[in-house]
Protein backbone atom coordinates (compact mmCIF):
# COMPACT_ATOMS: atom_id res chain seq x y z
CA UNK A 1 0.00 0.00 0.00
CA UNK A 2 0.77 3.53 -0.62
CA UNK A 3 2.23 6.34 1.55
CA UNK A 4 -1.11 8.35 2.81
CA UNK A 5 -0.51 12.05 2.36
CA UNK A 6 -2.38 14.67 2.48
CA UNK A 7 -1.71 18.92 1.73
CA UNK A 8 -2.55 21.48 3.53
CA UNK A 9 -2.16 24.89 2.43
CA UNK A 10 1.60 24.25 0.82
CA UNK A 11 2.12 21.71 3.69
CA UNK A 12 2.70 18.17 3.30
CA UNK A 13 1.21 16.14 6.14
CA UNK A 14 1.70 12.88 6.66
CA UNK A 15 -1.12 10.59 8.19
CA UNK A 16 -0.25 9.20 11.68
CA UNK A 17 1.62 6.08 9.99
CA UNK A 18 3.79 8.08 8.44
CA UNK A 19 4.54 11.10 10.35
CA UNK A 20 7.50 9.78 12.15
CA UNK A 21 9.17 9.65 9.30
CA UNK A 22 10.21 13.11 8.41
CA UNK A 23 9.19 16.09 10.12
CA UNK A 24 11.92 18.72 8.44
CA UNK A 25 9.26 19.87 6.04
CA UNK A 26 7.16 21.13 9.35
CA UNK A 27 10.48 22.18 11.22
CA UNK A 28 10.75 24.59 8.32
CA UNK A 29 7.58 25.30 8.35
CA UNK A 30 7.48 26.20 12.83
CA UNK A 31 11.06 28.85 12.02
CA UNK A 32 8.81 30.24 9.83
CA UNK A 33 6.32 30.67 12.35
CA UNK A 34 8.51 31.43 14.98
CA UNK A 35 10.68 34.08 13.12
CA UNK A 36 6.96 36.27 12.50
CA UNK A 37 5.83 36.24 16.15
CA UNK A 38 9.22 37.27 17.08
CA UNK A 39 9.52 40.18 14.81
CA UNK A 40 5.62 40.77 16.26
CA UNK A 41 6.91 40.62 20.30
CA UNK A 42 4.38 37.30 20.54
CA UNK A 43 7.10 35.07 21.81
CA UNK A 44 8.02 34.33 25.41
CA UNK A 45 11.29 32.61 26.37
CA UNK A 46 11.92 30.22 29.45
CA UNK A 47 10.38 27.82 31.88
CA UNK A 48 9.34 30.63 34.42
CA UNK A 49 8.15 33.38 31.97
CA UNK A 50 6.15 30.96 30.63
CA UNK A 51 4.76 29.98 33.57
CA UNK A 52 3.44 33.51 34.66
CA UNK A 53 2.10 33.73 31.36
CA UNK A 54 0.28 30.60 31.02
CA UNK A 55 -1.12 31.41 34.99
CA UNK A 56 -2.16 35.11 33.22
CA UNK A 57 -3.59 34.03 30.22
CA UNK A 58 -3.72 30.48 29.19
CA UNK A 59 -6.17 31.38 26.40
CA UNK A 60 -4.03 33.64 24.74
CA UNK A 61 -1.35 30.84 24.07
CA UNK A 62 -0.97 29.08 20.54
CA UNK A 63 1.77 27.04 20.91
CA UNK A 64 4.21 25.82 23.59
CA UNK A 65 7.69 24.99 22.25
CA UNK A 66 9.47 22.72 24.57
CA UNK A 67 12.70 20.76 23.05
CA UNK A 68 13.16 17.36 23.76
CA UNK A 69 17.07 16.92 24.37
CA UNK A 70 16.65 19.29 27.66
CA UNK A 71 16.94 16.54 30.14
CA UNK A 72 20.18 16.71 31.62
CA UNK A 73 18.79 19.03 34.35
CA UNK A 74 16.36 16.88 36.55
CA UNK A 75 14.90 20.06 37.90
CA UNK A 76 14.09 21.05 34.11
CA UNK A 77 12.84 18.08 33.82
CA UNK A 78 10.44 17.90 36.41
CA UNK A 79 9.55 21.80 34.71
CA UNK A 80 8.63 20.38 31.58
CA UNK A 81 6.42 17.36 33.10
CA UNK A 82 4.09 20.22 35.25
CA UNK A 83 4.37 22.09 32.48
CA UNK A 84 3.39 19.50 29.63
CA UNK A 85 0.56 18.32 32.19
CA UNK A 86 -0.81 22.12 32.45
CA UNK A 87 -0.95 22.02 28.75
CA UNK A 88 -2.71 19.13 27.97
CA UNK A 89 -5.23 19.71 30.70
CA UNK A 90 -6.02 23.52 29.64
CA UNK A 91 -6.11 22.72 25.90
CA UNK A 92 -2.55 24.55 25.27
CA UNK A 93 -0.90 23.14 22.01
CA UNK A 94 2.24 21.52 22.96
CA UNK A 95 5.00 20.73 20.20
CA UNK A 96 8.39 19.05 21.01
CA UNK A 97 11.52 19.95 18.96
CA UNK A 98 14.47 18.50 18.41
CA UNK A 99 17.04 20.31 20.38
CA UNK A 100 17.16 23.47 22.19
CA UNK A 101 20.66 24.61 20.73
CA UNK A 102 18.95 24.53 17.39
CA UNK A 103 15.68 26.57 18.72
CA UNK A 104 17.97 29.49 20.33
CA UNK A 105 20.36 29.79 17.69
CA UNK A 106 16.78 30.00 15.20
CA UNK A 107 15.75 32.61 18.17
CA UNK A 108 18.64 33.94 18.65
CA UNK A 109 19.40 36.54 15.75
CA UNK A 110 17.74 39.39 16.61
CA UNK A 111 18.50 41.23 19.61
CA UNK A 112 16.41 42.24 22.02
CA UNK A 113 14.94 45.82 21.50
CA UNK A 114 15.39 47.01 25.14
CA UNK A 115 15.40 45.78 28.82
CA UNK A 116 11.52 45.73 29.40
CA UNK A 117 11.04 42.85 26.89
CA UNK A 118 13.86 41.04 28.86
CA UNK A 119 12.33 41.17 32.22
CA UNK A 120 8.70 40.74 30.38
CA UNK A 121 10.29 36.83 29.13
CA UNK A 122 10.03 38.48 25.45
CA UNK A 123 13.04 38.59 24.88
CA UNK A 124 16.29 36.33 25.37
CA UNK A 125 18.48 36.46 28.69
CA UNK A 126 21.53 34.72 27.47
CA UNK A 127 20.26 30.96 26.28
CA UNK A 128 16.73 31.07 27.94
CA UNK A 129 15.01 28.48 24.83
CA UNK A 130 14.10 25.49 27.46
CA UNK A 131 10.46 26.44 26.69
CA UNK A 132 8.95 28.87 24.19
CA UNK A 133 5.44 29.98 24.40
CA UNK A 134 3.73 31.38 20.73
CA UNK A 135 0.70 33.83 21.46
CA UNK A 136 -2.06 34.32 19.26
CA UNK A 137 -1.69 37.75 16.93
CA UNK A 138 -3.73 40.56 16.83
CA UNK A 139 -5.18 39.74 13.59
CA UNK A 140 -5.96 37.38 11.33
CA UNK A 141 -3.35 33.79 11.76
CA UNK A 142 -0.71 33.50 8.64
CA UNK A 143 -0.48 30.54 6.29
CA UNK A 144 2.03 28.93 8.46
CA UNK A 145 0.39 29.08 11.87
CA UNK A 146 -2.34 27.70 10.24
CA UNK A 147 -0.42 24.92 8.94
CA UNK A 148 1.23 24.35 12.37
CA UNK A 149 -2.67 24.48 13.87
CA UNK A 150 -3.05 21.44 11.61
CA UNK A 151 0.24 19.46 11.74
CA UNK A 152 -0.70 19.62 15.55
CA UNK A 153 -4.44 18.79 15.08
CA UNK A 154 -3.06 15.34 12.74
CA UNK A 155 -0.73 14.22 15.38
CA UNK A 156 -2.40 15.32 18.63
CA UNK A 157 -3.86 11.57 18.96
CA UNK A 158 -0.43 9.51 18.58
CA UNK A 159 1.63 8.37 21.36
CA UNK A 160 4.42 9.29 20.75
CA UNK A 161 4.26 12.74 19.31
CA UNK A 162 6.47 12.91 16.67
CA UNK A 163 9.37 15.33 17.83
CA UNK A 164 9.93 18.04 15.11
CA UNK A 165 12.92 18.15 13.26
CA UNK A 166 14.17 21.98 13.31
CA UNK A 167 16.76 23.17 10.40
CA UNK A 168 20.03 23.74 11.12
Amino acid sequence: MGKMLRRARGLLLRMPSEINCNTSTTGAALKDVLQEAQCQGRITYGVYQAVKTLEMNPAGVMLCILPEDNFQDVTLHIHFTLLEAFCWENDIRLIKVDSASKLTRLLGEQAPRHDNDIAAGRALRTQDCNCVLLEYPEQNVSDAESDMLEFYKSTCELCPRPIVTLPE
